[in-house]
């Protein structure tokens, strides 16, 4: 790792005979930086990047050069992050540095109207004929954040899709895309130091800015939040959400093991119950969505708008018997395995592992290594899973939300389902 005079981090990550080499970029920006009448502005800024830059003016001719590399340069937008990943011949390393570093330094914002019609399309995605919000993600999250920009939609409101201007998007730029924001990953076969090297010839003159700061969500209480959206969706969409502490919390490898002994593999206790043995759902899953300060554990599924309470009424239990009918030896062996195979599997893909030693410096200057990481899943124990469920898996921090076509009785049995919940 290398911090350089303007405050940008660098990482390297040798591997020997390696054929391909991954660059990536994570500026610290996305909807948790936006206001109101900014909702949208890091997503659209995302898109506007690859409009053209200095050296490569056009669309097309950075496009043709990043493909004369490696794949196309490709980039998402979170909730608290932007990033971007090109994977490139490692002959051509240090051109795809180069390029990126032009992108993110000097964009030049041409085309604004043809990638405005791109992104409201792209925003249909999440909304209605009327423009109302119908994503259960989106909703749900705004119930889990309320008051925070980190409950916002990534993609922004329509209305101010419509309205940003280039003005607004280099403003956005110049107060987000700072050196101190941005980290850049490059793991392949050059040595470290070379990678390090070519960073640094690439971001040198990237603007230093004063670093950004999140606002911490305000405690959530007075759950449980239940939200019902009509839709006409042939299938409904559920999801059960509860806020938790993030990952840099001392609970935080207890979290994952809890996230792992419900949803990693069809062995996995979400799976026999609603897939096996109640054939609930096709499509259904556990998550644990975390920020340094906050986190959401999230069970959803796509289940038939009939099936919606007993999904509920099948998932609610789930946690409750996480509580009294925690993981004996064998499962605990089994789940131990898994969250251990996740982190150390990593290490066969180079975007993850950009993602395990780069990415996570965006927050934390000395984020834990692979060794500590498996360190805290080993220590963790069935009464450290028992307590976490205990204390976050709880009412007061829940939120439910559902979008699809309930009825009125569907709705009036989910609410009693959610509103009797207690672990």
């Amino acid at each position: 790792m290398r911090r350089l005079s303007n405050g940008l981090t660098a990482v390297a990550v040798e591997r020997p005979g390696a054929l391909t080499a991954v660059v990536t970029a994570d500026v610290r920006v996305g909807a948790r930086f936006e206001s109101r009448v900014d909702s949208g502005l890091s997503h659209f800024l995302e898109h506007m990047v690859f409009q053209g830059c200095d050296g490569f003016p056009t669309p097309e001719s950075l496009n043709d050069a990043a493909e004369r590399m490696g794949t196309a340069l490709d980039a998402s937008t979170g909730r608290d992050s932007t990033h971007f990943e090109h994977w490139v011949d490692p002959a051509r390393q240090s051109d795809a540095v180069r390029l990126l570093g032009a992108l993110l330094r000097a964009p030049h914002f041409r085309s604004i109207e043809s990638e405005r019609a791109i992104i409201l399309e792209e925003a249909l995605d999440e909304v209605d004929e009327r423009g109302e919000i119908i994503d259960a993600e989106t909703l749900s999250r705004q119930d889990l954040w309320a008051d925070n920009p980190l409950g916002q939609t990534v993609i922004g409101l329509r209305d101010n899709l419509r309205r940003f201007s280039v003005d607004d998007l280099r403003r956005h730029h110049a107060r987000h895309y700072v050196a101190a924001d941005i980290v850049v990953t490059i793991v392949g076969p050059r040595p470290v130091e070379a990678s390090l090297d070519d960073v640094e010839a690439a971001f040198a003159q990237q603007a230093e800015g004063p670093r950004c700061e999140p606002v911490t969500p305000a405690p959530l209480s007075g759950g449980p939040r239940v939200r019902f959206v009509k839709d006409s969706r042939s299938q409904a969409d559920v999801r059960l959400v509860f806020r938790t502490p993030g990952h840099k919390h001392a609970d935080a490898a207890a979290l994952r093991m809890v996230k792992t002994a419900l949803d990693d593999g069809l062995a996995s206790r979400l799976h026999r119950r609603l897939g096996a043995e109640l054939g609930l759902a096709y499509d259904q899953w556990a998550m644990w969505e975390r920020y340094p300060d906050t986190g959401a554990f999230e069970i959803g599924a796509h289940v038939s708008p009939a099936k919606v309470p007993t999904f509920v009424e099948a998932a609610q239990k789930l946690l409750t018997e996480l509580v009294v009918n925690p993981p004996d030896d064998d499962e605990m062996e089994r789940v131990r395995f898994r969250a251990r195979w996740a982190l150390t599997s990593c290490l066969e893909s180079p975007d993850a592992i950009a993602s395990l030693v780069g990415t996570p410096r965006l927050y934390d200057a000395d984020p834990p290594d692979l060794e500590e990481h498996l360190r805290r899943i080993d220590a963790v124990t069935r009464d450290d899973m028992v307590r976490v469920a205990r204390d976050f898996l709880v009412r007061d921090k829940y939120v439910a939300c559902v979008v699809g076509p309930l009825g009125r009785s569907e709705r009036n049995a989910v609410r009693r389902l959610v509103m009797g919940f207690g672990l």
